[in-house]
């Protein structure tokens, strides 16, 4: 019985001595031993789009070597802010996770740095790989451009057909009034730009400042397509660009669909590699044997 009781007394006091610590026995983040820093931890689990409130967060000691770049120790830093990434139960928070976002939904906070959202119309749901690309995803933008040109000597006219690629790895900001979901994170600095490919294309740059941080949003106020999303009705793409590309794009845009079309190429997820070499095709190309396609 005595033994008994002592146990029930231990156990009793490491209850006490981990609650005076701030945490509990089942909490990854906190020590017993060797130095420690105060940090804010996630106490119940934050989905993307969460405002953090008080009872989301506290501060409790953490080993050093297990702190996280950028951690912060007042939750003061935390609550009242936008979660632009899921947390969980004991996750250390830190500054690019949170933003001071409160319902930006509009199409320019969702433009990447250093580019413009430019529209073309869709005659077509072919025009658009069947209206089965969705907001986020990333294409290439195929013209296609049907003229004649005439021998001088002769003056024979003969068909001018030329395909080329005009911009590469580009991000499809919005179809139709259907916008990618997205929680910004407004808090950043840093910048990014469009990184120039080959043959005269470009190739999206990484979202950074106004746009660091993309994720999908729960909010009702934004306007998720949705996985099962189609757009075959779609009469408009938005595009991010860089100016001198979208100039480009909207040239071609405003051809007479006899003399000028374009195409969005879809990519595969994660792809962001750009075609170096021949980067046009002509009328001559069109019987050329071309590479496996396996």
């Amino acid at each position: 019985m005595v033994a008994a009781i002592l146990g029930i007394l231990s156990a009793l006091l490491m209850f006490a001595f981990l609650s005076s610590r701030g945490g509990s026995s089942k909490s990854s983040t906190v020590t017993t031993g060797g130095a420690t820093e105060s940090a804010v931890v996630v106490t119940k689990d934050i989905q993307v789009g969460d405002k953090v409130t008080s009872d989301d967060v506290t501060v409790q000691p953490v080993a050093a070597n297990a702190l996280l770049p950028g951690h912060l120790i007042n939750t003061s830093d935390v609550v009242g802010k936008v979660a632009t990434a899921p947390m969980f139960v004991g996750e250390q928070v830190i500054p690019a996770k949170v933003t001071t976002f409160d319902g930006q939904t509009t199409l320019a906070y969702k433009v990447p740095t250093g580019m413009r959202a430019v529209s073309v119309q869709v005659p077509q749901e072919s025009w658009i790989v069947g209206g089965l690309p969705q907001p986020g995803d990333y294409v290439d933008f195929l013209a296609i451009t049907t003229l004649t040109k005439q021998d001088p000597l002769t003056g024979n006219q003969t068909p001018d057909v030329v395909a080329g690629l005009v911009a590469q790895n580009v991000e499809i900001l919005a179809i139709s009034q259907t916008m990618v979901a997205t929680v910004p994170n407004i808090d950043g600095t840093a910048s990014a730009s469009a990184t120039p490919g080959a043959g005269g294309t470009a190739a999206a740059g990484a979202n950074a400042g106004a746009a660091a941080t993309a994720a999908p949003v729960s909010s009702g106020a934004l306007k998720p397509g949705g996985k099962d999303a189609t757009y075959e009705k779609a009469i408009s793409v938005t595009l991010a660009l860089p100016i001198d590309v979208a100039a480009r794009v909207e040239l071609v845009d405003a051809m007479n669909k006899s003399v000028g079309q374009w195409r969005l190429l879809l990519r595969q997820k994660g792809d962001t590699s750009i075609v170096t070499g021949t980067t046009k095709w002509t009328y001559d190309d069109l019987f050329v044997p071309s590479a496996s396609t396996k």
